[in-house]
């Protein structure tokens, strides 16, 4: 989603961010399966991390801090089969989601009238693969807005989520690190196997160009060249800030993690460098992850 989330007005001419080789293999291993590949059981809260991540958290920060105009920048990371938190900074600091509402919206479409089918099924897809905002408008207005998000949080216990003030602005809806990767959680444990493999054969097939021409492979989809992954991005403007989050799943050679990193500067940094910064950052607290590590 490439829009100003104060005017929901489509921008234009912003840089695509160059992707090297390496990419090309995780679009490889990333084509989807059809089968119930992302289940996991880490549906209760997940255990408090036991290491200590100062250091791996600091190499995050220091990317962002690199490009100026104000970063902030919250990260929770969860290992789903071991149910147990593995990287965590400013997990409980809302920030604006960008597209990644879009998963509330798709949820909350099942719940309501269970998986789409047909012309509807192709168009949530798009939402959620492509980022399409103008299905996001039409399914938010269609089903209520920012009633969307409280019913969302309520049934899934987001403690730190709240709807845009504005009820036209859903690319303003907060939410913290912790609230995203809940709704992670959810998806692979609790939501229905064939709920659970239509939103993830999405997640795992976003093109480079997003439906607004923004390159979405920033992030997990660069840092993690040579794992599984399916992913929600975000991108915008929020409050007179540049909005830039990349979360999912991701399955590298032994394990299963839950993603969520979110970060905003002022908006006079390009998205280039803030692109940049977020893949770097993202390649910094990968060293936590056990798997990473052999």
């Amino acid at each position: 989603m490439r829009i100003r989330l104060d005017d929901v007005k489509v921008r234009a001419g912003i840089a695509a961010v160059l992707v090297t080789g390496g990419l090309l293999t995780a679009i490889a291993v990333n084509s989807g399966s059809g089968s119930d590949s992302w289940r996991a059981g880490c549906a209760a809260p997940p255990a408090d991390p036991t290491g200590k991540q100062a250091s791996i958290v600091a190499e995050a920060r220091k990317a962002l801090l690199s490009t100026g105009n104000d970063p902030r920048l919250g990260i929770e990371i969860v290992d789903l089969d071991a149910c147990a938190v593995e990287t965590r900074w400013k997990a409980d600091q809302p920030q604006p989601t960008a597209s990644v509402v879009k998963l509330l919206i798709a949820l909350d479409l099942i719940d309501r009238s269970g998986v789409p089918s047909d012309s509807e099924a192709t168009a949530v897809h798009t939402m959620l693969s492509a980022s399409d905002d103008r299905v996001a408008s039409r399914l938010w207005q269609q089903n209520g807005g920012p009633d969307i998000v409280r019913r969302q949080a309520g049934k899934l216990g987001l403690t730190h989520t709240a709807p845009p003030a504005d009820p036209g602005k859903w690319g303003s809806t907060r939410m913290s690190p912790t609230d995203v990767v809940t709704v992670y959680r959810h998806i692979t444990a609790k939501l229905s196997e064939e709920g659970r493999e239509f939103l993830t054969a999405a997640l795992e097939e976003p093109p480079r160009a997003a439906a607004d021409g923004f390159d979405q492979h920033f992030g997990i989809p660069r840092a993690f060249p040579g794992a599984a992954w399916a992913v929600k991005q975000g991108w915008g403007s929020s409050e007179g800030r540049r909005v830039l989050n990349t979360t999912g799943l991701v399955r590298t050679a032994s394990r299963t993690y839950a993603v969520a990193v979110l970060a905003s500067w002022n908006e006079t940094v390009d998205w280039p460098t803030a692109t940049a910064a977020l893949t770097t950052a993202v390649s910094a607290v990968k060293g936590s992850l056990r798997a990473a590590k052999a």
